[in-house]
């Protein structure tokens, strides 16, 4: 890719009006900083994605490890479950801007409400593979209902709700981009459109750029949380002990 970029930055012409070299992109970016548009947008967006991410982890765990432990629940809400995932979030920008209105709040429903999926999937799947052997010791060892939980149930479906939130935190950065697009509430996505809508295609692409930069970050950032979470899965402990 990087190499890509030094052969547009070569062979293209600034005077192209719809394929600027990548120097024209930083400085576009460059004049949204010096006019103060840039950090606002970047906050703006960065806030709405750990909301709704962190929102999301917690709605997918709770839920999924709900559904994975309970086999009656999982057959009552699972003909839901596949309908809700199949979703389009576009679908669902009319109805909660008929609802919320064009707010903060309404980017973060419908975020929520189509980026949670993987998590609680990856978790329910992960509470389902939760050895018998593992509740059989907590009931050896007399532990009390909270300790079950914490002790054995949380770190045993940990790596699935890293796993779901590695998966979900693209999805999630690419809802909140579309929802300030559709919606033009403030953010990146809303200044792209603003743009777009002036035929300025140096600051199109810049934008873009920098939201693929905001996504590798996050998704290094998951990676390495991801690490720490193999120290908390007996799964693992056990299998380095054998």
């Amino acid at each position: 890719m990087g190499f890509g970029l030094v052969l547009w930055q070569i062979f293209a012409s600034p005077d192209v009006p719809y394929f600027p070299p990548p120097i024209e992109w930083l400085r576009a970016l460059a004049a949204l900083w010096t006019s103060g548009k840039l950090v606002p947008a970047v906050v703006v967006t960065l806030s709405d994605f750990a909301g709704a991410l962190a929102l999301s982890i917690v709605i997918g765990s709770v839920l999924g490890i709900l559904l994975g432990r309970s086999k009656l629940l999982d057959r009552l809400f699972g003909p839901a479950l596949e309908f809700g995932r199949t979703m389009p979030a576009g679908a669902m920008v009319p109805v909660a801007v008929l609802i919320m209105g064009y707010t903060s709040s309404m980017t973060l429903a419908v975020v929520v409400l189509t980026s949670f999926w993987p998590i609680l999937l990856n978790t329910r799947s992960g509470a389902q593979r939760i050895s018998q052997d593992r509740l059989d010791t907590a009931r050896v060892l007399r532990l009390s209902w909270w300790e079950t939980q914490y002790k054995i149930l949380l770190p045993s479906v940990l790596p699935s709700i890293q796993l779901g939130t590695r998966t979900a935190a693209p999805v999630t950065l690419i809802i909140v981009l579309l929802v300030e697009i559709l919606t033009q509430v403030s953010g990146i996505g809303r200044e792209i459109a603003m743009q777009q809508s002036m035929f300025r295609s140096a600051p199109v692409y810049g934008l873009v750029a920098l939201t693929g930069v905001m996504g590798l970050i996050v998704n290094w950032l998951i990676s390495w949380a991801g690490h720490l979470t193999r120290k908390y899965d007996p799964s693992a402990a056990n299998g380095s002990e054998q």
